[in-house]
């Protein structure tokens, strides 16, 4: 999983954070090409981490997990005791500082089976998008790859513009034979 862009729509279970790769370390700067990820806050767009504090996807709770996350989270004081799933883990809450929106949670202790997730910020995926730097680069990169509009390519263009414009003319004609039969056939019945 190291070095490999994440696509916060299809994460699968393959990618999911497990306690034995927990301590692997999940960076896109030494993927060769791959662009750095900044993960927003959904409601109001402020970016809560990036992917250079990447450390795994959790399927089970639907979380990418960071090991660091921006100033724009708060992180909550008061501890809160999961009884439902996480079988007596001790977390707290990340918000959001621009629209107060919980974004998930930090947990401090956990039982041994779910160390991995401990000191991690597990932002739910349905609270968070995500951009990916330099995409808009690739546009411009398209862009600089066409071929200018010179005279030749000029007339060339026209030309089939006017083939289009031709079959284009005939199908409305066609059209407008068969609008004539359906009206006929109507008045008739």
């Amino acid at each position: 999983m190291a070095g490999r862009t994440v696509d916060l729509t299809s994460l699968t279970d393959e990618d999911e954070l497990e306690p034995s790769s927990a301590s692997a370390t999940f960076t896109f700067t030494d993927c060769g090409g791959e662009l750095p990820i900044v993960f927003l806050c959904a409601q109001c767009r402020l970016p809560a981490g990036d992917s250079l504090a990447w450390s795994g996807w959790d399927s089970a709770e639907r979380v990418i997990c960071l090991k660091n996350i921006t100033q724009n989270v708060i992180v909550d004081t008061e501890r809160k005791v999961d009884t439902s799933s996480d079988s007596g883990c001790i977390y707290v809450l990340l918000t959001c500082s621009g629209c107060a929106m919980i974004l998930g949670k930090k947990y401090v202790c956990t039982p041994i089976h779910l160390d991995f997730r401990r000191n991690l910020y597990c932002l739910y995926v349905q609270h968070i998008t995500s951009y990916t730097f330099g995409s808009t680069g690739n546009n411009e990169r398209l862009e600089e790859i066409r071929e200018p509009i010179t005279f030749e390519t000029r007339t060339t263009i026209l030309e089939e513009l006017a083939k289009s414009q031709t079959v284009l003319n005939m199908m409305i004609e066609r059209l407008a034979i068969v609008e004539e039969k359906l009206v006929s056939l109507q008045n008739e019945g």
